[in-house]
């Protein structure tokens, strides 16, 4: 397997990725190879890249079965997301996937729609002409609300800013940790644990086990970033927890997320417990809300650098009024473009990972078994070869003919294959009405030029400063 470009010095291209990961993508995108290997410096740890779509077809699709969520990403994350649907594997993905997909149906997502415009417009009663704003700020408050209201039942619009804070530590955190010896020593140690456990039977198995689900995630935290992630951490766990008391007192009906999560059922009639919901809600919380957010956010700050897109964005709100609905979606084709354009820019999961289960051949090259695979949105949607030049904002890229010419595993905001991102369809019924919402009341105007920061998902690193004036 021919080697990425990059990785010089004793590091590799564990290096590169801390120093640069941005600009680490950037040549990955210009390598033609479909298979790339990284130099690391742990012996025994591998890892490559799936740098064509033909290879993450195959991966993520085709034997999708013989790779799991990566060590690492399961890892950075534990502290937030725990076993959530995001980072578990095996059997309890299985049972979680089931149980959650119904509510995601296109069709079930319909009911949420006036929901969406709602908090949207509960919050533009916060703005005022000529306001200067942090975009980013307030479309993570409008669908941090959507996400507790249409989810868990739950009003979390007093709250946005000090859960929004909460998250953003806790995220960061897992974008810092990543590549760092403590991440590694503690995946070393997890899978020497596991292989003892497959090894051993009995009393050995069972305290491999058991120590196995010990170092999942940090077992101390340091310094004052560990420290801002445990205070972090309780908010969040608290804020959830008083979610789960509520619903449990309270005597009327639900058909909401929570609602399944705590009337579920194992197949021995047990039901899920505290933690399980607690790791359950916090993840489909943070999805349900931060892809949604920065797509936004990246989304006004590309069309107010482009006039044409956003007099078309701002004729089509027109065209829907103040409050649109579903029936207005078909009426909304340019912010729903425009929108999967951003995500294609500015990806809010930019690099994600496998962990091969079994040795495995991808294309013309053997893969170990535990060898990491790693896909990059990124780098696959600036890569020539699949888009016609790819630094260009340019949502006509999303027209019904356009997008049959182009490989189905070119454009990967949500990933693909049976783990597929579950709020896709969420997201596109989201983004269209809130921008409509948005457009319809306000004109914005871009402050400043902004760019991508990646920690755990790429986030706006000025927030998008704009400038607000009514619409009259």
């Amino acid at each position: 397997m021919p080697m990425a470009p990059g990785g010089a010095g004793l590091l590799g291209h564990n290096s590169d990725f801390r120093s640069d990961r941005l600009g680490t993508l950037n040549r990955l995108s210009k390598a033609t190879e479909p298979l790339l290997r990284l130099k690391l410096p742990v012996p025994g740890v591998r890892a490559a890249v799936a740098n064509h779509p033909d290879i993450v077809q195959e991966m993520l699709v085709e034997k999708a079965k013989w790779f799991d969520k990566s060590d690492m990403l399961r890892f950075s994350l534990f502290p937030l997301a725990g076993e959530g649907i995001f980072t578990s594997n095996g059997e309890l993905w299985r049972r979680q996937r089931k149980l959650m997909a119904p509510l995601f149906h296109p069709k079930a997502l319909e009911r949420y729609a006036p929901d969406m415009v709602a908090c949207t417009v509960r919050t533009l009663a916060r703005w005022r002409d000529g306001d200067d704003l942090a975009l980013n700020a307030e479309t993570t408050r409008i669908t941090m609300a959507v996400a507790g209201k249409t989810l868990f039942g739950a009003d979390t619009f007093s709250e946005a800013d000090e859960l929004g804070h909460a998250l953003t530590v806790t995220l960061d955190w897992a974008g810092w940790i990543i590549g760092r010896p403590m991440a590694i020593a503690h995946i070393l140690m997890r899978r020497q644990l596991g292989l003892l456990r497959e090894r051993s039977s009995g009393r050995v198995a069972e305290l491999a086990r058991r120590a196995e689900l010990g170092v999942r995630g940090p077992v101390l935290l340091f310094g004052e970033r560990g420290r801002a992630l445990a205070r972090a951490i309780v908010v969040l766990d608290e804020h959830v927890q008083k979610m789960i008391d509520d619903r449990r007192s309270s005597s009327a009906v639900h058909g909401d997320l929570l609602a399944r999560l705590l009337d579920a059922r194992d197949e021995d009639g047990s039901v899920m417990s505290d933690r399980q919901i607690r790791d359950e809600v916090l993840t489909l919380f943070v999805a349900g809300h931060e892809t949604t957010a920065t797509g936004l956010a990246w989304t006004l700050h590309e069309a107010c650098r482009d006039p044409r897109v956003y007099a078309e964005m701002e004729r089509e709100a027109d065209s829907v009024g103040d409050e649109p609905t579903v029936a207005d979606l078909g009426k909304l084709g340019m912010c729903l473009r425009a929108f999967q354009e951003a995500l294609r820019l500015y990806p809010p999961v930019y690099v994600f990972g496998r962990d091969s289960t079994q040795a495995v051949t991808l294309g013309e090259y053997d893969v170990p078994r535990s060898t990491n695979v790693m896909v990059s949105p990124w780098a696959m949607h600036r890569r020539r070869d699949l888009w016609s030049d790819p630094e260009r904002f340019d949502p006509d890229r999303f027209s019904p003919e356009r997008e049959a010419t182009r490989h189905r595993y070119a454009y990967l905001p949500f990933s693909a294959g049976p783990r597929i991102c579950l709020g896709i369809h969420f997201a596109y019924l989201e983004a269209p009405l809130i921008l409509a919402t948005l457009l319809r009341r306000y004109r914005f105007e871009l402050l400043a030029e902004d760019e991508p920061e990646p920690s755990a998902t790429l986030r706006p690193k000025h927030g998008v400063r704009v400038r607000v004036r009514a619409r009259r």
